[in-house]
């Protein structure tokens, strides 16, 4: 399955036409009192990129999932088949910009992984 997801986005960053702001896109926002931390096995890829920024919430999949779609205006929304209710990921910006911000359900928390796709 996370092969899937990041399948897909490759392909969709290779063909994304995403406007970039003047001077590139900005950062992702992070989501209000999300806690920075380490890249949980389990939440990610076996290796996720060294840049990938991760943080975690106690807050619902759904009300992270819904903050960052009302506030990633212009980015791409990926789903992966079967996993609505625990994964989705959305694409900001394009080419050598481009970040990934992907909202997991692990474990009792919220966790919100920001980085380049993979």
């Amino acid at each position: 399955m996370r092969t899937f997801l990041a399948t897909v986005l490759l392909a969709f960053l290779a063909s994304a036409t995403l406007p970039a702001a003047a001077g590139g896109v900005a950062a992702p926002p992070i989501y209000p009192g999300a806690i920075r931390g380490s890249v949980p096995s389990g939440v990610a890829l076996k290796a996720p990129p060294s840049q990938v920024r991760a943080y975690s919430t106690s807050d619902s999949f759904a009300t992270v999932k819904a903050w960052y779609r009302a506030h990633l205006k212009g980015a791409s929304e990926v789903q992966q088949p079967e996993m609505q209710q625990s994964e989705d990921a959305f694409l900001v910006g394009q080419g050598a910009t481009a970040e990934v911000v992907m909202i997991r359900s692990f474990k009792g928390k919220t966790w919100i992984l920001i980085g380049p796709p993979m």
